[in-house]
């Protein structure tokens, strides 16, 4: 039966390349192409002969329990039925890592994909830069901030997609250094200009916070790869991870700075109990670890978290105290709330499984997994990427792309 299925792997890889193209710019185009991707990978013959090959993965059946959990915790949820579907529907991204892989099995489909959304993403820093000059004005006045801050997308997931532009520029120039120095400062060039867009243009923090990490494993990778003796690699590395740490620190340290304003508005908040942005997220997480101690073997069900949280936030002496949320802002203490320690399990073994997928894949590609799995990781510390649109989307395409069978 399978035999008779048309072979379409041509066509699943054209529309996941849309799908990456269309990331940092259009959702609506991310939705047509990502149906056409479920469409032509599920008719496809070389999806049903390797499906035995995909569930013979870790990663895959941790994505599959993730998704039982969603379906499950919608029997016993809190939530009256509306969240709980919609927290489904923006979690079903993840069937993405099941459909991919059979199609992304060669190096070279899958350095395409990340050449890909890495010129789609430079292409957002090049009109962020020119906002911010004053040349254009392409913006959605809705989105707010300063020019540049937010072109097509709000400043957390254009911080994000640029942290990726930064490690997916770093890698590309390694890669390519030996066999074209100009193709490696065009991808070099790249990561600049994204590195200093979030340094200087953006007001988001959530970018700025990630540049850090990303910096300690791009000093991590290259110490692995120099050919010195291991004790002095050892001490150069310990060396670079503390300068850039002391760096950080005094950064964030000074209150003129925008990192430096995160402990204002944390202290802000404590002494005044006023909702400021980052008090607020402090409020969330605390409530979330409430939470989990009241019900920490299932949960609240799928899509809980508003009600659960409104039912502490009643209680609340403060202003900060008295908010409730439908997202804690951590993707780690989302799959806790509303799954207990299964989801929270579930979605620590989704990030081990991809970082240890990383050595299983060429030089190259592994090591841009890796960056990117860093960029995911710091960021759903603040944020929760696997819900949100242009951040989840990023993470799953990656992993079906890359994830080696």
């Amino acid at each position: 039966m399978t035999m008779r299925l048309p072979v379409l792997g041509g066509w699943v890889r054209l529309f996941a390349f849309g799908m990456l193209a269309a990331l940092p710019l259009s959702v609506a185009a991310v939705n047509v192409f990502g149906s056409l991707v479920v469409v032509t990978a599920l008719l496809s013959q070389e999806w049903w002969k390797a499906v035995r090959v995909v569930l013979q993965q870790p990663l895959a059946w941790v994505v599959l329990i993730m998704l039982f959990l969603l379906g499950a915790g919608m029997l016993y949820t809190v939530d009256s039925g509306y969240e709980a579907a919609s927290t489904v529907a923006r979690y079903r991204k993840l069937l993405f890592i099941l459909l991919l892989p059979p199609f992304f099995q060669e190096d070279r489909d899958r350095l395409r994909a990340l050449q890909v959304l890495a010129v789609s993403i430079c292409f957002t820093a090049l009109l962020s830069w020119t906002e911010f000059f004053g040349w254009t004005h392409v913006s959605d006045p809705v989105y707010g901030g300063p020019p540049g801050d937010a072109v097509f997308k709000m400043h957390i997931p254009q911080g994000t997609l640029f942290s990726l532009l930064v490690v997916l520029g770093l890698c590309l120039a390694w890669d390519a250094w030996r066999e074209s120095r100009w193709r490696a400062a065009a991808w070099g060039l790249m990561a600049l200009l994204a590195a200093g867009d979030i340094a200087w243009v953006m007001a988001g923090r959530t970018g700025k916070a990630i540049l850090p990490v990303i910096v300690i494993w791009a000093i991590w990778e290259m110490a692995h790869q120099t050919p010195v003796r291991k004790n002095f690699r050892r001490l150069l590395l310990a060396g670079s991870v503390l300068l850039v740490v002391g760096v950080t620190a005094a950064i964030w340290l000074n209150p003129h700075t925008t990192l430096g304003s995160i402990s204002s508005e944390i202290r802000q908040s404590r002494e005044t109990g006023a909702a400021t942005s980052q008090g607020m997220r402090l409020a969330f997480y605390r409530k979330a670890m409430q939470l989990m101690a009241q019900r920490p073997w299932f949960g609240y069900g799928t899509g809980s978290v508003k009600v659960a949280t409104q039912e502490l936030a009643a209680g609340g002496s403060t202003e900060v105290d008295r908010l409730a949320t439908v997202n804690v802002h951590n993707e780690f203490l989302m799959w806790a709330v509303q799954w207990g320690w299964p989801g929270l399990s579930c979605i620590l073994l989704f990030f081990f499984y991809l970082w240890q997928a990383s050595y299983r894949l060429p030089r190259v590609i592994g090591r841009c997994l890796r960056g990117q799995w860093v960029v995911f990781v710091a960021g759903c510390l603040f944020n929760s990427y696997l819900l949100d649109f242009a951040e989840g989307y990023a993470l799953v395409l990656n992993a079906g792309i890359l994830l080696p069978l």
